[in-house]
């Protein structure tokens, strides 16, 4: 008998228990639930707030500029700044590639498409309305450069050299200079790990970020009397200054070049940076 009454008072004790652990699960269930629909309700806001802003930025990017946006805070930066973000990225008709050599074919046949760019599915803006501020960046592949390449490069070769990559920029100039009422700002690829790449090839990615930051950007105004193209050095954001890799505190794991988001977080707050000192989006910028 005592063992029974044991027995149905642990049984007693064990139903209590689970009713309360179950209660409790399902409060945190409730929490994590009204902090979804929360969190989904500022999501279609910041989304009506964006489409009904007057300045608007397009952005070319791959994975390392979707976490920058999101993880970073980019986008929610932006906005706050009243200058909206569309986005064109992996299943865009002309997201698909952005390697170096592929800005010059996508530049020059689908420039009107990315100036009137406004949603993945393929829409574009009405007829009076155009982006205002065109970006794009390049993928962290692009940082592996094996060579310096010969002669004047070729700017359509997939082969990662500084000759090529220079082409690349050279023959980009004619096509921003049409369009002397846009601001286009390049953003340098970001750094590998140093175990996807080799201290030369890293080396070199440095060389023609500054090349870019420099003597390109210096060259594309005295040829065309234009202030409307920028280059942000993503790169040296990320980039440890001897190694040239990417740095410690910014690897999300071993082996992977997506930066965290932490990484990502600084080059928010750099890029931020960057447009006040250039006063990008903020004022008319032809000359």
């Amino acid at each position: 008998m005592k063992i029974l009454v044991a027995l149905l008072v642990l049984s007693l004790l064990g139903n209590i228990l689970g009713a309360y652990v179950l209660y409790k699960f399902m409060q945190k269930d409730k929490l994590v639930q009204e902090l979804t629909n929360r969190l989904e309700q500022k999501d279609r806001v910041l989304d009506t707030v964006n489409r009904q802003l007057g300045r608007r930025l397009v952005f070319l990017h791959h994975s390392v500029g979707r976490n920058w946006l999101s993880e970073g805070g980019l986008k929610d930066s932006l906005i706050a700044r009243g200058v909206a973000v569309r986005s064109i990225t992996y299943g865009t008709p002309i997201g698909e590639d952005t390697d170096l050599n592929h800005w010059v074919p996508k530049f020059e046949s689908h420039l009107d498409q990315i100036l009137r760019f406004d949603d993945p599915s393929g829409a574009l803006l009405p007829d009076s309305l155009e982006n205002d501020i065109i970006m794009f960046k390049s993928c962290y592949p692009n940082s592996d450069i094996i060579a310096v390449g010969e002669g004047d490069g070729d700017p359509l070769a997939a082969e990662r050299t500084l000759a090529n990559y220079r082409a690349v920029m050279a023959r980009l100039e004619p096509q921003i200079a049409l369009h002397p009422d846009k601001q286009f700002i390049y953003v340098t690829a970001p750094p590998l790990t140093a175990e996807r790449t080799t201290a030369e090839n890293a080396a070199r990615a440095r060389q023609f970020n500054q090349w870019m930051t420099g003597e390109f950007t210096r060259l594309y105004r005295e040829h065309t009397g234009l202030n409307n193209f920028f280059v942000f050095d993503l790169f040296d954001v990320l980039a440890d200054p001897e190694s040239n890799t990417l740095r410690q505190e910014f690897q999300r794991r071993a082996n992977d070049s997506h930066p965290n988001p932490k990484g990502s977080q600084a080059a928010t707050r750099a890029f931020l940076k960057f447009l006040d000192e250039d006063k990008i989006g903020l004022e008319e910028l032809v000359s």
